[in-house]
């Protein structure tokens, strides 16, 4: 059950739904991506961790487009601007097929890089389980 919901960020293209339970927050956001609203979004995500003192994130993204390669390889960069660190665990959900490539790149690079604890998975209940138990067996940043 939610607790209140911030409710709906519109970044431009982006519509971005931020509600927090108990233990985590459950972030959707759909449209049109890109790195600069990557960067705008990723900010929102930080300051709602910090509004709820809870830095489990469970996020669904449907984005109808993809960023280049440079812009996936920088996120490391994006997130350490923003403000993610390894106290934030994220969970996440990529549901467009188009994309996922993209996204899987993206996790792949903030996780040889030890950036953040994170995982990406096919569906939302089992994301939502992981998130949700404790560190994995043997790896504290577990980003498999």
């Amino acid at each position: 059950m939610s607790l209140s919901a911030i409710g709906v960020i519109d970044l431009m293209d982006l519509e971005v739904t931020i509600t927090p339970y108990e233990d985590y927050l459950h972030i959707t956001v759909k449209g049109l991506g890109s790195y600069k609203k990557a960067e705008a979004f990723w900010k929102q995500v930080v300051d709602a961790c910090e509004q709820y003192q809870c830095y489990k994130v469970l996020g669904e993204q449907f984005l109808l487009d993809s960023m280049s390669t440079a812009e996936a390889f920088d996120h490391p960069a994006l997130f350490r601007r923003v403000g993610i660190t390894k106290k934030h665990k994220l969970a996440w959900v990529d549901k467009n097929p188009r994309t996922r490539e993209t996204t899987q790149f993206v996790r792949d690079v903030l996780a040889t890089r030890s950036v953040v604890c994170g995982r990406l998975f096919d569906d939302v209940d089992r994301a939502r389980e992981w998130l949700l138990q404790g560190a994995a067996a043997g790896h504290p940043n577990d980003v498999s």
